[in-house]
């Protein structure tokens, strides 16, 4: 399940939330392609106006782009994008990691949590018997889901808004990553560095090993 919980009261977000999945998970949908209103409207018997509605939220996600008199289109993220919005990731999450050192706000109980997710991670990256998809699918969502309870946890409301806000950029990125990625086990293990840097309190580390993590799978030796 992902961190970022959406209600999906109205139609047009449930609308939202099926055409998401269709470009997060399914591969219907690639970079650049071309979202027919009228494909989606009626395939879920709906109004163009409920799809368009839900086009605009996706829009705000940055997981699709409106172009006025041509349509709507798959968000295409090039290399630099991509960076750009890590960067932005390791900046916010470095705040959250001083937040929740300083603080004293990981006990026992918290990392054993994050510890198993980890494990999890791992044997995800061990797995073939999925396609490459959808494993790259359930390995981010282990990942988000480590970084996602450290979040939370720091209390940091504008932070977390910030990384909340971004979540399926972070998301769309991250999959065209291990989609890429030839040693997934590796970027899993990571995680087990910056989880022993926080339990240590060694805040340094800690910041080291994320940037480490979220840049270098990118060849970027930007300093944050």
């Amino acid at each position: 399940m992902d961190y970022v919980a959406f209600e999906k009261d109205t139609l047009s977000e449930r609308v939202a939330d099926y055409i998401r999945r269709h470009i997060l998970y399914m591969d219907t949908f690639r970079d650049g392609d071309h979202i027919l209103e009228t494909d989606i409207a009626e395939k879920l018997d709906v109004s163009r106006a409920t799809v368009r509605e839900a086009l605009k939220d996706l829009e705000t996600q940055g997981i699709v782009e409106i172009i006025p008199r041509k349509g709507t289109y798959v968000a295409a993220f090039d290399h630099k994008d991509m960076i750009e919005i890590l960067e932005l990731r390791c900046m916010c999450e470095a705040y959250i990691f001083e937040t929740v050192v300083n603080g004293n706000m990981l006990d026992a109980r918290d990392f054993s949590i994050l510890e198993s997710i980890i494990d999890e991670m791992v044997q995800v990256s061990r797995s073939t018997e999925e396609s490459e998809l959808a494993k790259s699918t359930a390995f981010t969502t282990k990942d988000l889901e480590f970084h996602g309870y450290i979040w939370k946890k720091s209390g940091r409301r504008w932070f977390c808004k910030v990384l909340s806000d971004n979540y399926y950029r972070l998301r769309l990125a991250m999959m065209q990553d291990m989609i890429l990625e030839r040693d997934m086990e590796k970027s899993a293990t990571m995680h087990y560095d910056i989880l022993n840097a926080l339990r240590e309190k060694d805040l340094d580390a800690a910041r080291n090993y994320l940037r480490r993590h979220i840049l270098s799978l990118y060849g970027s030796e930007t300093v944050i």
